[in-house]
């Protein structure tokens, strides 16, 4: 795609634009929903990939949905490895490494969808999508059929393109979750308990906070709160405590002008030099560093 493309709508394309690709479609909407809403489509496409395609991320913004329609990639998340391919639905959440790299023999062709929202979670919990990077389609022609309206529509970017594409989304989500097996539906109880752990993280988790912590808080124990994260987040209670504290610190370090051991503070870190240990390891960079390369 030319730069002259890439530049239309004036938003951050290379959250999208990444890994080569012989023929794409794209869409964009606002990349930042200026209110809390409950589901907001960021941008989408359709690409015929490359033999040689290709893309590693530690982190991403935004909830990623995939609809392969055929050749077929390898997809981790986490570290765990997925087939993605026709027939199947792939996905992962906001915060999660995953590593996409095409089979060179089959390059996979697929619509993706990148959105955010209050309602994302659910989507994701109700489909099976929050304990896996990919899923066995139920109906694979109702869902093919509701990804391909969802890209039309934004590329037609008709007169409520976004709340149609959001609608055809949310009726994607519950024809998969229809469909499911009943014995391959999630544990309501044990998906519950997950998400209590994962909501106090999420609002304590700039304080000086452990798993065990969090496992009093919730009355549970924390050998069983360990065991819900890795069932249904694939990672640990610490590993999401740290991966929470550490997109913050690069957010803070990028639009303030706080200094490294007060941006530690504000992250829950008592030790500077800890800090900056486990920022590198994080995110390739010391914290000063990754500042610089970013003005």
């Amino acid at each position: 795609m030319s730069d002259k493309n890439k530049k239309k709508s004036g938003i951050n394309h290379e959250l999208a634009l990444e890994g080569n690709v012989i023929e794409a479609k794209y869409f964009f909407f606002d990349t930042l929903p200026r209110t809390k809403v409950e589901l907001a489509i960021i941008f989408g496409g359709r690409e015929r990939c490359a033999p040689d395609f290709e893309i590693k991320r530690r982190s991403y913004p935004y909830y990623v949905l995939e609809v392969p329609v055929r050749g077929r990639c390898i997809l981790k998340v986490g570290s765990k490895k997925y087939d993605l391919e026709k027939g199947k639905l792939g996905g992962f959440m906001p915060g999660i490494a995953h590593h996409y790299k095409c089979d060179p023999a089959n390059p996979m062709e697929h619509i993706w969808v990148a959105f955010t929202g209050t309602q994302s979670e659910k989507l994701f919990d109700i489909s099976g999508l929050n304990t896996k990077g990919a899923l066995n389609i139920s109906k694979q022609g109702e869902i093919l059929h509701l990804a391909e309206m969802i890209l039309k529509t934004g590329l037609e970017k008709t007169k409520f393109a976004q709340q149609l594409c959001c609608s055809y989304l949310r009726a994607l989500f519950f024809e998969q979750s229809a469909r499911l097996p009943a014995g391959k539906k999630f544990d309501m109880i044990s998906m519950g308990t997950y998400q209590k752990c994962r909501k106090y993280i999420d609002e304590h988790f700039s304080q000086n906070l452990y798993p065990s912590k969090v496992a009093r808080a919730c009355d549970i124990d924390v050998r069983y709160m360990a065991r819900l994260f890795k069932r249904f987040g694939e990672t640990t209670p610490n590993e999401y405590i740290m991966r929470l504290k550490l997109n913050r610190a690069s957010s803070l370090l990028l639009t303030s002008n706080l200094t490294v051991s007060e941006v530690a503070n504000m992250v829950g870190f008592d030790d500077p030099y800890h800090f900056s240990r486990n920022f590198k390891k994080f995110h390739g960079l010391s914290p000063r560093n990754y500042k610089s390369s970013h003005i």
